[in-house]
């Protein structure tokens, strides 16, 4: 028969008499609270009514792991009747060891040690939260690298969990400022104040959200083609969240607290990149071939003739609720003329003269193509990839809402109502020959894979 049980269960700081009925109730069925350790420790005794007082102690911090009451409070609770036991964050858990015991702190310090404690810790979360929003909504919504991440499931969720857990903090701030309103006044009147309520940070829906989330992203990554990061990242969060335990376990005192945090924070980035190199270095992205007739929708020789044999350099296909896209960056590499032989026997300089040359005339076809049944969608799109580009208006010859050159670039950046291409041919083209790219184009647009996505 176990003579110790563990208990992972955690309470807000407006749940501190929650928290005392239960170490009570505990005791009543003979388990009676021994330390917060990865867990409340409980030990196997007697059936008996212990009595328990939590405090909350705004001088704490929410990395402590260790009381934060002082040694001197401490030997003062002692002789007001009450024994510290143990106690984490600015959570302090008292034990009534006589009968003739008085208030530890009055109801007016109480109040104002929770609403503190409650504030300090909303604070820190809410920005926090504030950061990552404002850092993902500029990353990809306001000022993004690229047009894809709006056709990305797995990049729209993430901008919609930090928006919304940044708004879930606000309600919670304006509940906890009325809540603590609400106290005060009770207090002014002679009433009872009990505090049972966690406001919209109870434990359960707090760890309903993060599985929840998590599943979801995990999901998204693989039907993003993004199935080794995925694996990659859900390695990384077992090794956090065994980081934490770990901290939880060895409970440093205050002032090695930042030290143990630092020396296991430095363990976890190195296994976390190891974890990343490795998937990455196995194929990070989902691979595969390209599906929509088993050809490659536009090369250069369907227009003009090109010398050398095609290689793909790179594809990138992707579908999501906004839309759809994909890519193609193709490179036409010159015959090599000389042997495997010739090649091996080749100095450093001559080598490198080679390959320069070979640079020099490869040629280049790169174009994106992108769908949206949703038109501000497509004028996000059109913005992102044109930016601040200076085109020479060409709408006609492609039949478009707008289409223009690019002289610097040497690219084509056409518009239509429920598309937008980016064509980069590094040339001008005439007439017959933009009739043949709109053609391939839009025909592969029709046919463009529906399943996975895939990267090369």
């Amino acid at each position: 028969m176990r003579n110790q049980k563990r208990v992972f269960r955690k309470f807000s700081y407006r749940e501190c008499d929650r928290f005392a009925a239960f170490l009570r109730g505990q005791s009543l069925k003979g388990w009676h609270f021994k330390e917060w350790k990865m867990g409340l420790v409980f030990e196997k005794g007697e059936k008996r009514d212990v009595v328990y007082d939590v405090q909350v102690f705004p001088e704490g911090s929410e990395n402590d792991y260790t009381p934060a009451a002082d040694e001197e409070y401490s030997d003062y609770c002692e002789v007001a009747g009450w024994e510290l036991v143990d106690g984490q964050r600015r959570f302090c858990i008292f034990r009534r060891h006589g009968e003739d015991v008085v208030p530890i702190v009055t109801e007016e310090e109480k109040l104002k040690n929770v609403c503190t404690a409650e504030r300090k810790q909303w604070l820190r979360e809410s920005l926090s939260y504030a950061l990552l929003a404002g850092l993902f909504l500029c990353q990809y919504i306001l000022w993004p690298v690229s047009a894809m991440h709006f056709y990305n499931n797995m990049i729209m969720f993430i901008v919609c969990i930090a928006v919304i857990r940044l708004l879930w903090r606000v309600a919670d701030g304006i509940w906890l400022s009325w809540w603590a309103h609400g106290q005060k006044k009770k207090l002014a009147d002679g009433e009872a104040i009990t505090y049972d309520r966690a406001g919209m940070q109870k434990n359960i829906l707090v760890s309903l959200r993060e599985d929840l989330c998590l599943g979801i992203l995990f999901l998204l990554a693989i039907q993003a083609g993004y199935g080794g990061i995925a694996i990659g990242f859900l390695l990384f969060m077992i090794v956090l969240v065994g980081a934490e335990a770990l901290i939880s376990y060895l409970r440093p005192d205050k002032g090695e607290t930042w030290m143990t945090q630092l020396g296991i924070g430095l363990v976890t980035l190195l296994m976390a990149v190891v974890v990343v190199a490795i998937v990455l270095g196995d194929g990070g992205f989902e691979t595969g071939e390209w599906s929509a007739g088993g050809e490659v929708p536009l090369l250069q020789e369907d227009y003009k003739d090109v010398p050398g044999k095609m290689e793909i350099e790179d594809y990138f296909h992707q579908k999501g609720v906004f839309g759809e896209m994909f890519s193609f960056w193709i490179r036409y590499v010159p015959e090599d003329e000389l042997s495997n032989e010739e090649r091996s026997g080749m100095s450093g300089e001559e080598a490198e003269r080679w390959e320069a040359w070979q640079w020099e005339e490869t040629d280049f076809l790169r174009y994106e193509v992108y769908q949206s049944l949703y038109p501000w969608i497509v004028e996000r799109t059109w913005d992102v990839t044109v930016k601040d580009r200076e085109l020479e208006e060409c709408t006609a010859q492609w039949d478009a809402v707008y289409a223009g050159y690019w002289e610097g670039g040497g690219c084509y950046y056409v518009k239509y109502e429920d598309a937008v291409w980016m064509v980069d041919t590094g040339e001008r083209l005439s007439d017959g020959q933009v009739e043949i790219l709109r053609e391939k184009l839009e025909k592969a647009g029709r046919d463009a894979p529906h399943e996975s996505p895939t990267r090369k």
